[in-house]
C-alpha cells in the first residue's frame, strides 16, 4: 500500500490494515497513531528495520533497572577506526581520530580517551563522557 493512501483510510479500514501489516490484533490507538504505526511497518518491510546494535541500545535504555536505580546503562557503541570525535573546550576545537589500537590527537598516538581529556582539561575526566560517548 502506498504511504499517501494511508491518509485516505477511515478508522475501521486502518484497524484492518494494521492487523494485516502487523499480523496482530489492533491496539486501542488513535487513527493518527495507527497511520504512523502502519507507515513505519511498511517502511521497515521496504528498507529493513533497526540494526541489532541499535535494538540492543534501545533495550538497555528502556530497561526497568535503569529507571529504578537512576543509573544509566553502558550505551557505548564500539568505535570504528576512522571515526572522528570532536569536542569544543573553552572555545577551542579538539578532534580525535579513532585508530585500530588507540587514538590520534594533536599529532600523537594515545591509549585512551581519558588521557586525551586530561591533556585537554588539565584534570582527570572520564574520557568517553568528555567526548559524548556515554
Amino acid at each position: 500500500m502506498p504511504f499517501d493512501k494511508l491518509q485516505q483510510l477511515s478508522g475501521p479500514e486502518l484497524r484492518k490494515e494494521w492487523a494485516r501489516c502487523h499480523g496482530a490484533p489492533t491496539p486501542k490507538l488513535s487513527t493518527e497513531l495507527l497511520r504512523l504505526g502502519i507507515a513505519y511497518r511498511l517502511q521497515e518491510k521496504r528498507h529493513g528495520g533497526l540494526g541489532r546494535e541499535t535494538r540492543r541500545i534501545l533495550r538497555q535504555a528502556s530497561a526497568p533497572s535503569c529507571e529504578a536505580s537512576g543509573s544509566r546503562p553502558d550505551l557505548l557503541r564500539k568505535l570504528t577506526p576512522g571515526t572522528r570525535l570532536v569536542r569544543d573546550w573553552h572555545g577551542k576545537g579538539h578532534t580525535v581520530t579513532v585508530l585500530d589500537k588507540g587514538f590520534e590527537y594533536d599529532g600523537k598516538i594515545w591509549r585512551s580517551l581519558t588521557a586525551i581529556a586530561k591533556a585537554i582539561t588539565g584534570t582527570h575526566r572520564n574520557g568517553p563522557r568528555f567526548f559524548g560517548r556515554s
